[in-house]
């Protein structure tokens, strides 16, 4: 019995010492953290008063804080005070999500009144999101590696911002190699094909001065690389040759003639994805999806019958001819180069 006694003393000490640390909370001024710690608790069932009364001064004062700063902000016409702004109104809806489960008496007794800042935060977040933008473009464009770092606390504000906005991966690869000493440039062939030895060195032939200065495409074992870039070839495809004809008649008075147009064609496509990464293993933080194809097409045109029946157009093609169809070899390597310009341009963004 002494022992089932000591389980109201239990509980009773667990409230008083929730209260107490509810109290100090709010006298320290951390609203939101008695919000969090709190709201469950009242959600639940626990309508301590004590509790109750410290939350509804934390929400109301939390919100009145937001709303001044906000005016305040928003007063100055400055674009730099919009994350702020955002991050304000976003904290306001996240402390009226927090209470609205709880009972209804409850509510009324503390003036509790569902906000409707949906319209409020959108165009805050646009506003915000477009100085954020410019502001990390700004600092990436100077060419410098400290103003590229600085550039990554504004590509962060935009994340937290909004995860999916359009030109985030964009400046986050920027921002990895501008900030960066050295950058390794290299590939991956994910393809079942064997790529001929040839390919991979026409990927990897940038021309001088086509690559930013510290980038390479032959790892040292020596160095320590904060950056790495690489070409993932996913897919290669070379199509059979192709031989497609089409044949009419032309006609001048008695004059006949049978034209038959060819048309040779060929081509080869590789598919596959640009990764920016700190590490070869790492999850990177952009990934450019390219498909590069080399077409070969020749058109020539043969006749059959009287030459003075055919028409000015059919003259005209007459002198093309049929000629060799390039090699799978050769179309890979054209396709090689095409993606070589390709991860140029990427690294020169």
């Amino acid at each position: 019995m002494r022992y089932i006694r000591l389980i109201p003393a239990l509980l009773l000490g667990a409230m008083l010492a929730a209260c107490n640390t509810t109290k100090k909370l709010y006298e320290a001024q951390e609203y939101d953290e008695v919000i969090q710690r709190v709201a469950p608790d009242i959600c639940g069932g626990d309508m301590n008063a004590k509790r109750i009364n410290y939350v509804a001064a934390s929400y109301h004062k939390a919100n009145q804080a937001d709303h001044e700063r906000i005016q305040a902000l928003k007063a100055t016409g400055q674009p730099d005070v919009w994350p702020e702004i955002y991050q304000r109104y976003c904290s306001m809806k996240g402390r009226n999500d927090a209470l609205a489960c709880f009972p209804r008496e409850v509510k009324r007794g503390m003036n509790y009144v569902k906000l409707d800042l949906d319209d409020d935060m959108a165009a805050a977040r646009n506003k915000a999101e477009s100085f954020l933008v410019a502001k990390a473009n700004q600092l990436l464009g100077t060419g410098s590696k400290t103003d590229a770092k600085e550039a990554r606390k504004y590509i962060e504000q935009l994340y937290a911002t909004n995860p999916q906005n359009t030109h985030l991966q964009e400046l986050q690869g920027k921002c990895l190699l501008r900030s960066a000493d050295n950058v390794l440039v290299t590939y991956d062939n994910k393809d079942r094909r064997d790529l001929p030895r040839e390919f991979v060195a026409t990927l990897m032939d940038f021309d001088a001065g086509e690559l930013p200065q510290h980038c390479v495409t032959e790892r040292d074992k020596r160095t320590d690389y904060e950056a790495v870039v690489v070409v993932v070839i996913k897919s290669v495809e070379v199509s059979p040759s192709r031989l497609d004809e089409v044949t009419f008649k032309e006609s001048n008075g008695s004059a006949l003639v049978e034209v038959t147009d060819h048309s040779q064609t060929k081509h080869a496509t590789v598919k596959g994805t640009i990764r920016f990464a700190s590490d070869i293993n790492a999850r990177p933080v952009r990934e450019v999806p390219f498909e590069v194809t080399s077409t070969f097409k020749n058109d020539y045109t043969t006749i059959r019958g009287d030459r003075e029946a055919c028409s000015a157009e059919t003259l005209g093609r007459l002198n093309s001819q049929p000629v060799p169809i390039p090699t799978d070899e050769s179309m890979l390597l054209d396709a090689a180069k095409k993606l070589n310009d390709l991860v140029a341009t990427e690294l020169k963004k």
